[in-house]
Parts: C-alpha cells; structure tokens; sequence
C-alpha cells in the first residue's frame, strides 16, 4: 500500500514538474519576442518575466514548499554566510581576469572587444534588469527550484553540479564564468539555507558586470575605456 502511494506521489510530481516548466517554457517565449511586436514592450520584457515567473512558481504548492523556507534572513547573524558571499564574488573575479588576459575559455568577439575598449555600458534600465530583477528569477530557480528538487533525489554534490551546468548552458558566452560561479552560488544557498546570500552575490556580479568592468577594465596600450 505504501508502495503503491509513492508510486503515485512520485508520478503525480512529474506531472507537475512537466507542466511547470512548460509553462515557463511557453510564456518565456512570447515574452522574449514583445519586441517583435513593440520596442517599448521589449524594454519592459524582465520585468514581465519576472512577474510571470514568480506568480507561476508561487502558484505550484510543491515547488512553493521548496521556495518559501529558503526565504529567509537567518543567514545575517551567521558570520559564514559573509564568507561564502565573499568567495562567490573574488574567485569569478580572478577567473575573468585570468580568461581575458590569456585569452581563453570566453567568448572571443567578447574578448577582442574587452583588448580593443569596444565594450560599452548598458543604459539604466539595463542595468536594473541585470542587478535586480535577472538574479532573482535565476536565483529563486536555479538554486531554489532546480537545485533543491534534485537534493531530494540525489547528493548534494551532483545536484550542484548539474543545476551548474544547466546554469552555464543558459549564458553561453561566459560558459565558465557561469559554470564556476553557478557552484559557488549553489553551495553559498546549500550552506546558508537562504537564496537571499545568493541574491546578493548575483546582483553585485551582475552590476559589476553591466557598468563597472567597464571602469576597471584596461585596454592593450593600457589605458583606460
């Protein structure tokens, strides 16, 4: 009798988990092509992601349980937390800057305008869509959604692992970055019981990403973009 009553939880959760990711599957189409029908819609796309992705997970009483404990600020009197902050942010950074200067593992357009000062700053809603809204959806589901539901059902070292993969795979261009960083944050949220940490990490990386790379970045003869 037992038996049979896992057999049908186990079944009903596919279900489930099949159709939520369908369904964000379906809307993050039509919502990355509102450009196609209007450019203003196009500025508000994260926005309208974010919003539909929150309702539709919130929505999902099983994928809700595994979201609403990691909320949480019990990381702050937790003065690890501060580390597994700090170490998700230096080790990307040093990583970047190894890639760049010998020129491997990135994206080489990416690289070739970084060596010649092309790159250029986004506008601000950019960067609100890059620093706020993008890590919070990728956070809630990469190291909320994805990376808990595989805990249920494997060891903490492959649900890391392949929720960092999948991470990566979804920004091909800064595949090891991602990928590095991807682990980083999914033992930051493992570790600390709390996406916040990892909110904060993403949101900062991102902001250094979108404005301030450019600031600090030099070109060959060495001077300043």
């Amino acid at each position: 009798m037992q038996y049979t009553k896992n057999i049908r939880m186990m079944e009903e959760t596919k279900i489930k988990s099949i159709t939520y990711i369908s369904i964000l599957i379906v809307f993050g189409y039509l919502i990355n092509n509102l450009s196609h029908i209007s450019a203003q819609l196009g500025d508000y796309e994260t926005l309208l992601w974010l919003i539909t992705f929150l309702l539709f997970t919130f929505s999902f009483s099983g994928i809700r349980q595994i979201i609403t404990p990691l909320i949480n600020i019990k990381f702050i009197k937790r003065p690890s937390s501060y580390f597994y902050i700090l170490i998700t942010l230096t080790i990307p950074y040093l990583l970047l800057l190894l890639c760049v200067h010998y020129e491997i593992l990135l994206d080489e357009t990416f690289i070739f305008y970084y060596k010649h000062g092309l790159l250029k700053g986004v506008s601000i809603g950019g960067i609100v869509d890059a620093a706020f809204l993008a890590p919070i959806w990728e956070e809630v589901f990469f190291r909320g959604v994805l990376l808990f539901f595989l805990l249920k059902f494997t060891k903490p070292v492959w649900a890391i692992s392949l929720s960092s993969v999948l991470f990566a795979l979804f920004h091909p261009m800064y595949w090891i970055i991602t990928l590095v960083s991807g682990v980083l944050l999914s033992i930051t949220t493992y570790k600390t019981r709390s996406l916040i940490p990892s909110v904060i990490s993403h949101s900062l990386w991102n902001l250094y990403m979108a404005k301030l790379f450019l600031y600090f970045s030099l070109t060959y003869e060495g001077t300043p973009i």
